[in-house]
């Protein structure tokens, strides 16, 4: 199956006109939702499909989009899409694309069209395996109340920016060379450095999506070729032993983290159980300010942190940061609680690795003094696979732990 190259997304969507079609095989999904979205912010069509109805689905149609429930063939039917998105969750064998290469449609994949949209801007990525979410969220967030006019793509959804991906406000790609595009960018499929950032933040490097990678020496290889790629500023965690050993001492780089070494130090000062966590942050020995964040933890903390470092080198006054940073509720399914009372908290979180868990469940154990009931699906064979003896390590918090089957995502 040819589908177009990063830059061939890039070239046909410059020349598209306005109005133009664009389908969404798997539109239901946060990503491709997100990128329609962005399509309907720029003027085009949206139409789409995908196996069962969902709520992203019900706002995309609110917003004008055509979707189906179902793959079927004749979904295409009556329709000149200009472009075909798909989803690495949908099977070659699917009757829409089957149809669509039938009809010599253009093909492109997700990351690569998300990828091609981010270089009419100044792309912000944010990579590493956990925290993405929320750092992206926050840093986002903080833009649009700083005043910048920034483009977003985060994912999960997040009630302080609705949609979870917006376009700059700008419908001319001419006329976006300089505004910021906050964005996750994704290792687990192998597309991370089809991304070229103007800036960078690193979070997070671990022995993670080996059904992709041989190693964790590929996947160190990748960071270093992605971070190498960006234009501006690269910030980066050096709590984290991994990018210690690729970054500590690059110029052009900044540092950020608990760690005495980092650049940007940050310090707990209180953290209270229903009250936002206070922290101070310290610039290469000046204190840059005091900060809060409503999220708890300190992996939180951290990614508090590295927007804020980011934010300042950008030029942003500390005092404005703080203010937006405090303002700022988090995203969904990141220790989002869900039901309270006398007796119960109920929390959701996403994380699926051994580090996630463990951080989740650190902090979960000091914000509350009783017992902690655990229930975990695994995500992934492979992952579970390559990953069992740090799960079986994860979970020492727990008081009690229920295991359902493995969740399979797109694994045969």
């Amino acid at each position: 199956m040819n589908t177009l190259t990063t830059m061939q997304v890039h070239e046909h969507l410059a020349g598209m006109a306005r109005g133009g079609l664009v389908y969404l095989v798997g539109i239901g999904g946060c990503g491709m939702s997100g990128l329609a979205h962005i399509f309907l912010d720029l003027g085009f069509q949206v139409a789409g499909s995908d196996k069962i109805a969902n709520s992203e689905i019900q706002e995309l149609r609110h917003r004008g989009a055509q979707i189906e429930i179902g793959h079927r063939e004749e979904n295409l039917d009556g329709l000149q899409p200009a472009l075909v998105v798909f989803t690495p969750a949908v099977p070659r064998d699917n009757p829409e694309l089957q149809r669509a290469i039938a009809r010599g449609l253009p093909l492109a994949r997700r990351a690569m069209t998300l990828a091609a949209l981010t270089r009419f801007c100044r792309p912000v990525c944010v990579a590493g395996m956990h925290g993405k979410t929320t750092t992206s969220a926050l840093l986002a967030f903080a833009l649009r109340n700083l005043g910048a006019e920034a483009a977003h793509a985060v994912g999960a959804s997040v009630p302080q920016l609705r949609p979870h991906a917006a376009w700059c406000g700008r419908t001319a790609f001419g006329e976006c060379a300089d505004r910021l595009f906050v964005l996750e960018t994704d290792e687990s499929d192998g597309t991370l450095c089809q991304f070229a950032p103007h800036h960078a933040i690193l979070l997070n490097v671990d022995a993670e999506h080996l059904d992709h990678y041989p190693d964790l020496e590929a996947v160190l290889a990748d960071f270093l070729k992605f971070a190498g790629q960006a234009t501006g500023r690269v910030v980066w965690c050096a709590d984290d032993a991994n990018l210690v050993k690729l970054f500590a001492g690059r110029a052009g780089t900044c540092s950020y983290g608990f760690s005495l070494s980092a650049d940007y130090r940050c310090k707990i000062q209180t953290a209270l159980p229903d009250a936002p966590t206070r922290f101070e942050v310290w610039h290469r020995g000046t204190k840059l300010g005091g900060f809060a964040v409503r999220l708890f933890g300190e992996k939180n903390v951290s990614n508090a942190t590295a927007a804020i470092a980011l934010l300042h080198q950008l030029g942003h006054a500390p005092d404005q940061i703080a203010r937006a940073v405090e303002e700022f509720r988090g995203a969904a399914r990141r220790q989002q609680e869900l039901f309270r009372d006398s007796r119960f908290r109920v929390f959701d979180d996403y994380g699926h690795h051994p580090q996630e868990i463990r951080a989740v469940l650190a902090s979960l154990r000091r914000l509350n003094p009783g017992r902690l009931l655990v229930a975990f699906q695994p995500h992934r064979f492979s992952r579970t696979k390559h990953l069992l003896p740090e799960f079986a390590a994860s979970f020492t918090e727990a008081d009690h732990l229920w295991l359902p089957g493995v969740y399979a995502a797109r694994e045969p």
